[in-house]
């Protein structure tokens, strides 16, 4: 585990603000966002760390696992805040990367969130923004859910570009964990994943 990471304090730091907040604030003032921006500050920091390295070693797994907990003490404070918590706020930062020219910014949806707006059939999980060197946006990747058919959930890593949108992974039933998933990012943005499951021509990638 890197050592500048302390996992301890950001979980403790979590557990406190689940604690403290609900008793100081009684509605969602700019304080509390603020509160809220600077511990993402800091847990997003230690994520990045925690997911750094690409190796399948021991300490890495364990790195990867107590990354988890982070993630998992994070949504269990927006759960215990209720209605306190930002109703803009849905998704937090899981990790920031650079591949090639590319700078790659991913975050994770509190819950699933529709990729089309008022349409459940297609949902959003997880998003990883790619940027050029000018800082415009030139593809999305979504670990997106379906369920067509009542009680069949399907999972799959899609690609939202310009003019069009790509299956690029399928997962099948159950979703995979982040590491996978970044991992079929990296390699199709280096152009080295599978051929793309299905392609469509759909009018923005704007989601």
């Amino acid at each position: 585990m890197p050592a500048t990471i302390d996992e301890e304090l950001i979980l403790r730091a979590i557990d406190e603000a689940c604690r403290d907040w609900q008793q100081k604030f009684t509605t969602t003032t700019p304080e509390l966002r603020q509160a809220i921006q600077e511990l993402f500050y800091n847990c997003t920091r230690a994520l990045i760390q925690l997911y750094i390295y690409a190796d399948d070693n021991d300490q890495m797994k364990q790195d990867r696992v107590r990354a988890e907990h982070i993630v998992s003490k994070l949504k269990e404070l927006k759960q215990s805040l209720g209605d306190l918590w930002p109703p803009n706020l849905d998704s937090f930062a899981r990790d920031i990367f650079d591949i090639g020219s590319y700078h790659v910014e991913a975050a994770e949806f509190f819950s699933p969130v529709p990729f089309y707006p008022g349409d459940n059939l297609i949902m959003k999980l997880y998003r990883w923004s790619v940027y050029d060197t000018n800082g415009t946006v030139v593809y999305r990747y979504y670990l997106e859910r379906s369920e067509i058919i009542a009680g069949q959930v399907y999972h799959v890593l899609g690609k939202s570009y310009s003019n069009g949108h790509s299956q690029i992974q399928s997962y099948g039933s159950t979703a995979p964990d982040y590491y996978q998933m970044k991992r079929h990012v990296i390699n199709d943005l280096n152009g080295q994943g599978p051929p793309p499951i299905i392609s469509l021509t759909v009018p923005s990638f704007e989601h």
